[in-house]
């Protein structure tokens, strides 16, 4: 005899659905970053809904790619950067062409783009070190917005050290709890010499040319066991310099950028060739390091710093033509009109 709807149910013991007796917490007074944690089903989203916050509609148009879902570029750029979405290629792909962190990181830029200030399922869909990034770029990037409160939902408690909330509602004991004084988990990497091999992990998150010279230094770094970081150095000689050393590609995997890996590798093996008397050069076109140096003292900007490169093109205003490791490619039509920074490490 066939089973019936009640026979599963007697056999599992299961209870008609009773809606549970969710408090509505009175946030008026609280200003900062609210984060509303609990088990699922405990009312995040209820609360939310409650307050006229409703996650039912998605915010992308996916016949767009990520950044042209945003206001204007500019606007995408910001804001992009200021939630760890930090491997540039990532933004010129359609929003179902990413990975889940990536998505996730692009989708609480749009939503702050638009003017929302809450976030549901927070960190929900990604791996754990993505949710610990994400947390701890969306609190930069909150102090520097003029929103009085952002509402942030989710069933994970393992952010808020790294999120660092001024309020806290645990749903399941339907209570403010005392938000202790949080810190942030140091970052340990060990940084170790490799080889150009290692560049296969990282070549398609880098911004520009994934070609690379057979005779760099290569450094990979390393976070609890994972490599999560790769540098390369290259040596060089000019009229002015006779001989010196230059950052030639430097990548942080996606799911670890925004939490100042890529810094960290940068200024250790800059320190470290400086300690042995030679002089050390990074060029960059990312906004986030080209700023950070602009504003370190360990850094120095040279004559071509903040520059577009009139260099790379003829007398003529065309594109010089070399031979880059053996091919021929057009040096860079894309150098000469953009704007890139340029320093020395002085230590």
């Amino acid at each position: 005899m066939e089973e019936t709807l009640e026979d599963i149910k007697s056999k599992y013991d299961i209870k008609d659905y009773v809606q549970p007796n969710i408090n509505i917490p009175d946030f008026t007074d609280k200003n900062g970053i609210i984060l509303i944690v609990g088990t699922s089903g405990s009312g995040k989203s209820t609360i939310l809904k409650h307050m006229g916050y409703s996650d039912d509609a998605d915010i992308f148009d996916y016949n767009k790619t990520i950044i042209e879902n945003f206001s204007t570029p500019e606007r995408a750029e910001t804001l992009l950067l200021s939630t760890g979405l930090r491997s540039i290629p990532t933004w010129f792909k359609a929003p179902n062409k990413v990975s889940n962190g990536e998505k996730h990181r692009a989708e609480c830029a749009v939503k702050i783009d638009k003017g929302m200030n809450f976030i549901d399922e927070f960190t929900s869909v990604v791996d754990r070190n993505t949710a610990k990034s994400l947390s701890f770029t969306l609190r930069k990037y909150f102090d520097k917005l003029n929103i009085p409160q952002l509402f942030v939902a989710t069933c994970h408690r393992d952010i808020i050290d790294w999120l660092q909330p001024d309020y806290i509602y645990d749903t399941d004991l339907q209570e403010f709890i005392q938000k202790e004084n949080l810190r942030r988990p140091d970052i340990k990497l060990d940084i170790i010499s490799s080889t150009i091999k290692d560049w296969i992990y990282f070549k398609k998150h880098h911004y520009l040319d994934t070609t690379m010279s057979k005779s760099v230094h290569c450094y990979t770094a390393y976070m609890d066991g994972m490599k999560v970081a790769f540098l390369s150095v290259i040596h060089g000689c000019g009229r002015d310099i006779k001989s010196y050393w230059r950052e030639s590609r430097l990548v942080v995997l996606p799911e670890f950028q925004g939490i100042g890996i890529g810094k960290t590798l940068s200024d250790a093996i800059a320190n470290e060739y400086k300690s042995r008397g030679l002089r050390y050069f990074s060029k960059t076109a990312h906004p986030s390091l080209g700023e950070y140096r602009n504003v370190n003292s360990k850094w120095r900007g040279t004559s071509t710093n903040m520059k577009k490169r009139k260099s790379y093109l003829d007398k003529n205003g065309d594109a010089r033509l070399s031979k880059i490791y053996g091919k021929r490619e057009e040096l860079i039509i894309r150098d000469s009109n953009r704007l890139t920074y340029s320093h020395e490490y002085i230590g």
